[in-house]
C-alpha cells in the first residue's frame, strides 16, 4: 500500500503562523514534530511506500522531513500550480500500478488514538481490495458547522452533505448515521482512474497529457480545477465509508488547536516564549522567545510572530481568513 501526502493550500485561517512558504503542517506545534512528520510516522507501519505531492516550495521542506525520518526512496509529485485533489491523486495513480492499493491523506490533519486509526485503515484496505472506493468517516463529538458531512447505512455511503447550519448539524450528530468529512482515501488505483474515467473524462485526458511526475505550468494549468469528492466520491457506486473516532482534528483554525492543547495553570501555551499569567483563564498563547504577560483576560487566542501580532476573541478565529485577505492589498508580503 502507498500512502499519498497532499500538501496543498497554506493554512490561511492560522496566519500568521501559517505562511505560503511554510505553511502549518511543517510548523513543529507538537513535541517538537510537525503535522506532516506525525502523518509520516502515523502511517510508517501500514504503508510500504510514501508518495508525497506538493509545490516546489513545500516539497523542499517535505523533503528535509522525509530525510530525517530515514524513509528511503519517497515518489514525488511536483505541481507548478495547485489543481485540487483530483487532479493530483489522478497523477499519482497515473504513475503506480493499477492494482496498487493507495491510502491518500492531507499532511495537515492530526490524530491522537493510535488503535482505532489502524484498525480502521486495515478495514479500508481490505474493503479497497474488494474493488471499492473508500472514504473514513469520523464520529462527530458535536454539530459542526465547519465540516462536510458523510451519510451512512453501514458501511454503504447514501449521501455526502455540504457544511451545514447549526440547526441542521444538531439533527445529523442526534441521527447517528452522519459522520464528519475526513478527506482520507483509500483505493486501488486502477479502481479510482475507472471511476474518474466515467464521470470527469475531461480531468483524465488532461492527467494523461502529463509525462512523468514533473508537469510544466503548461499542463497543468490544462487540466480542470476539481476535489475528488466532486469528481467522483458523490457520484460513484462503488463508494463504501468506513466510520471511527481517532482523535481526530483538522486544525483548520486557532479554535480547533486551543482545544488540542492541555492546560497549564489557566492558560495553554505553545512554543518556547514565557508567559506571566494574573487573573487570566482560557487563554491560548503561542509565542516563540519573548515574553506574554496576561492580566485580567479570558477567552482569548495569542499569536506572537517575529512580524506579526495576532488577537483574537475564542470563537471567532474563523474570521482569520478576512484579515488575509485584507493583507493581500495592505502588506502583501507578510503572507509569504
Amino acid at each position: 500500500m502507498t500512502n499519498l501526502i497532499l500538501c496543498g493550500g497554506a493554512g490561511t485561517r492560522l496566519w500568521p503562523l501559517s505562511r505560503n512558504s511554510r505553511p502549518k503542517q511543517f510548523y513543529p506545534l507538537f513535541d517538537g514534530k510537525s503535522l506532516f512528520e506525525e502523518t509520516v510516522l502515523r502511517n510508517q507501519p501500514l504503508v510500504d511506500q510514501f508518495f508525497v505531492a506538493s509545490n516546489e516550495a513545500q516539497m523542499t521542506l517535505a523533503r528535509q522531513i522525509v530525510g530525517q525520518c530515514q524513509l528511503g526512496s519517497v515518489k514525488e509529485l511536483v505541481e507548478p500550480v495547485g489543481r485540487n485533489t483530483a487532479p493530483a491523486i489522478a497523477l499519482a495513480c497515473l504513475s503506480l500500478p493499477p492494482d496498487e492499493v493507495v491510502f491518500v491523506t492531507p499532511s495537515d490533519h492530526r490524530i491522537t488514538k493510535s488503535a482505532p486509526y489502524q484498525k480502521a485503515v486495515r478495514r479500508a484496505q481490505t474493503l479497497a481490495e474488494a474493488g471499492h472506493l473508500v472514504t473514513f468517516g469520523i464520529t462527530p463529538s458535536y454539530p459542526e458547522t465547519g465540516f462536510g458531512y458523510i451519510e451512512a447505512d453501514g458501511e454503504t455511503v447514501t449521501a455526502f452533505r455540504e457544511k451545514p447550519d447549526l440547526a441542521t448539524a444538531k439533527t445529523y450528530v442526534e441521527s447517528g448515521r452522519f459522520y464528519w468529512n475526513s478527506g482520507m482515501f483509500v483505493f486501488r488505483a486502477g479502481v479510482f482512474l475507472e471511476e474518474l474515467a466515467r464521470y470527469r473524462p475531461d480531468v483524465l485526458e488532461a492527467c494523461r497529457a502529463v509525462k512523468g511526475l514533473n508537469p510544466t505550468w503548461e499542463q497543468m494549468n490544462a487540466i480542470p480545477s476539481v476535489s475528488i469528492d466532486y469528481a467522483v466520491m458523490e457520484k460513484s457506486e462503488r463508494v463504501r465509508v468506513v466510520a471511527f473516532d481517532p482523535g481526530w482534528s483538522d486544525l483548520g483554525s486557532f479554535d480547533a488547536l486551543y482545544d488540542e492543547v492541555q492546560p497549564e495553570k489557566d492558560v495553554r501555551r505553545l512554543g518556547n516564549g514565557v508567559t506571566v499569567n494574573v487573573g487570566s483563564k482560557n487563554n491560548l498563547v503561542l509565542v516563540d522567545g519573548r515574553t506574554v504577560a496576561l492580566v485580567g483576560v479570558e477567552d482569548l487566542l495569542i499569536v506572537d510572530t517575529p512580524d506579526a501580532l495576532l488577537i483574537v476573541k475564542r470563537g471567532q478565529s474563523q474570521e482569520v481568513k478576512t484579515v488575509v485577505e485584507e493583507l493581500k492589498t495592505l502588506k502583501p508580503e507578510q503572507l509569504k
